[in-house]
């Protein structure tokens, strides 16, 4: 229960902020799916930065990097959603649009692989 409030405020929160976005009742529906049942896997950063980690390539999970330093890089969300980077100091705030962000950019790739090969192609 306490997955989908998360998940819900995260959304929530995207989608007020998000402005130019258009967030279909589809792509809510799939945000949601892919926040309740994503496995988080908390990661140690020290050493890494946002260019040097390699994501684990599974589509189930959402990997957290603790970035060791503020040199590491800012917090933010890999291109794919996979990866959400945070320092220390990120706020509660920050942290529920990164992860709002994540489940967007997942959502948005999954319904992009589910489109006929024709649709994604452009004129």
């Amino acid at each position: 229960m306490n997955k989908i409030t998360v998940a819900a405020a995260a959304i929530y929160a995207f989608a007020a902020s998000a402005g130019e976005v258009t967030v279909t009742k589809e792509l809510q529906a799939a945000m949601q799916d892919i926040a309740v049942h994503s496995k988080v896997v908390m990661i140690d950063g020290s050493g890494a930065t946002p260019n040097t980690f390699h994501e684990d390539s599974d589509p189930t999970t959402l990997q957290i990097v603790m970035l060791a330093k503020p040199s590491d890089g800012t917090a933010q969300v890999s291109s794919d959603g996979e990866v959400i980077f945070l320092q220390k100091d990120t706020s509660e705030k920050e942290q529920q649009s990164l992860f709002a962000t994540a489940f967007y950019l997942k959502a948005k790739a999954r319904e992009a692989a589910s489109q006929p090969a024709s649709a994604q192609s452009s004129p």
